[in-house]
């Protein structure tokens, strides 16, 4: 494929997963219900198109990259639809700790479920997600140097606090239950269920590169830093990383667990103000 051709189909790329990651978002400035009629019918196009493209001769070749953004608006949908059911199941509400991680888990298993069920539907193996051992040994090792490294740097700053250190110990099943769920769900909708189906038309590194990208605008409505600039500018380099572990490792273990480290700076905060 030449340069001109492959930049036209990481922009294609880019806008139709924009589309299934970015619009429900924007819930904090839009009604939730439109955005979620908005939402299914991108997804319902999309599971269209994927059938179309599956059965026509000139498009078959796309029909994987298709699905695979069909079943990421699928498993978003669904986990915002029902992703309170834990909540719900236990009497709790996500304004504590223990409500925060089980909202997280929740939200995660829904979809976790939604990606590995339609996946293997569609014909798709476990491999082709990175859910397989792969360089295993090189994974863990990278993940867990991650993990160790950036929960330290998010425990530095709130263990001077009188009292806070040991609230945080206290509260560190709550915390492991939030970031390995997070960090597990976040990379196999943003990268396990995308990485392998770019790579043909892209190379390994746009494909990685695209998926950061996404992952990274997802996050521009966050409201739970303080300097959004320079949040996103450690986020992208941080994604570009935990793409090039999954695709040198083939597995996406070491990611997570990498991912997981990243999320306690953000949820050490939180925990640290409730």
């Amino acid at each position: 494929m030449s340069w001109l051709k492959k930049v036209g189909v990481f922009l294609l790329f880019f806008v139709v997963e924009a589309s299934v990651f970015a619009i429900l978002p924007l819930s904090e400035r839009f009604p939730i219900g439109s955005l979620l009629y908005l939402h299914a019918a991108i997804t319902g196009i999309l599971l269209i198109l994927t059938l179309v493209l599956q059965m026509s001769e000139r498009g078959r070749r796309y029909w994987r990259v298709s699905c695979a953004f069909f079943v990421a608006g699928a498993a978003v949908f669904l986990s915002i639809q029902f992703g309170d059911i834990l909540l719900r199941l236990f009497g709790l509400t996500a304004t504590n700790p223990q409500g925060i991680a089980v909202a997280k888990l929740s939200e995660s298993i829904w979809r976790v479920v939604v990606v590995l069920a339609l996946m293997t539907v569609a014909g798709f193996d476990l491999p082709s997600l990175y859910l397989h051992k792969g360089r295993i040994g090189l994974a863990l090792a990278v993940g867990a140097a991650g993990f160790v490294i950036l929960a330290a740097v998010a425990f530095a700053p709130v263990a001077g606090q009188p009292g806070m250190a040991t609230r945080l110990l206290s509260l560190s099943p709550w915390i492991l239950v939030f970031v390995f769920a997070n960090g597990f769900n976040e990379e196999l909708l943003f990268r396990g269920l995308f990485l392998k189906r770019f790579q043909p038309f892209l190379g390994a590194g746009l494909s990685n590169l695209l998926a950061a990208l996404v992952f990274t605008l997802v996050h521009v409505q966050v409201t739970y830093v303080s300097d959004l600039v320079q949040f996103l500018a450690i986020l992208l380099p941080l994604a570009l990383v935990w793409g090039f572990l999954m695709q040198k490792t083939d597995s996406i273990w070491g990611s997570a667990l990498f991912h997981a480290g990243a999320d306690c700076i953000i949820i050490f905060g939180v925990y640290a103000s409730v």
